[in-house]
This record gives C-alpha cells, sequence and structure tokens, in this order.
C-alpha cells in the first residue's frame, strides 16, 4: 500500500511535469500567432517601442502564470491568487498594446483564457483525485 504523502507527492510530480509540456504546447502556440500577426504587420510601418510593451506584457504574464501555479499546488494560496492577479494585468497591458499593433484581440484573450483554465482545472483534477484517495483513511 502507497502512503498517502507518497500518492500526492508522486500526483503532484505527474502534474507538474504534464503542465510543463501544457506550457511548452501554449507558448509554442502564442509564438506561432505572433509570428503570423508580426509576418502581416510586416508591410506596414509600426512601433517598436509598443512591440517591446507588448512582448514584456506577454513575458510577465506566463512568468506569472507558472510561478502563481507552482506556488498554489504547494498550498500558498495567497501568494498564488497575488502572483495571478499580476500575471493578469501584465495580460491586460500586453492585450492593448497588441490592440495598437494591430492584432486579433480576440484570439489572444481565447489563448490566455484555455490556458489559465487548464492549469487550474489540472490543479482542481488534483485535488479531487488526492481527496477522493483519502477520503476513507480519515
Amino acid at each position: 500500500m502507497v502512503s498517502d504523502r507518497i500518492f500526492s507527492a508522486r500526483n503532484t510530480a505527474v502534474l507538474q511535469e504534464a503542465q510543463g509540456a501544457l506550457n511548452v504546447a501554449f507558448g509554442a502556440i502564442l509564438s506561432a500567432y505572433v509570428g503570423v500577426s508580426l509576418s502581416n504587420i510586416d508591410n506596414h510601418p509600426f512601433d517598436h517601442h509598443t512591440l517591446a510593451r507588448f512582448f514584456l506584457g506577454v513575458a510577465g504574464f506566463i512568468l506569472c502564470l507558472c510561478v502563481g501555479n507552482s506556488v498554489i499546488l504547494r498550498g500558498e494560496f495567497r501568494l498564488g491568487i497575488a502572483f495571478l492577479t499580476l500575471g493578469a494585468g501584465a495580460a491586460y497591458l500586453g492585450l492593448m498594446e497588441a490592440r495598437h499593433l494591430g492584432f486579433e484581440t480576440a484570439i489572444l484573450k481565447i489563448l490566455s483564457t484555455c490556458w489559465i483554465v487548464a492549469l487550474l482545472g489540472s490543479n482542481a483534477v488534483l485535488t479531487a483525485i488526492n481527496y477522493l484517495h483519502h477520503r476513507d483513511r480519515t
């Protein structure tokens, strides 16, 4: 019989590995969309400073989302929510810059929402699995 602590640790390790793959997949999709959008505006002049602010907003969103999610997995919910809130702010700033660049912001909103739901949803699944495994043992 596997102990409760080992069961939870193994599930968390598997989830973190899966979420790493999820982050890579969504990052690749985001990169592909940005590349296509930039190639579409290549024939028009655009502001390089706005483009830099867009990338900084996206980088802040990704960093805060990943760190916030990891912190939540460790059980530090307040700190995780703080990081997710900072990430939402960075995503909003990036979205405003994307609008100025001529990107289709609806696609960016859908992609960001799916990414957040996938990460936090997988956390909820892990919590449910651990709960179901431990509920009869108390």
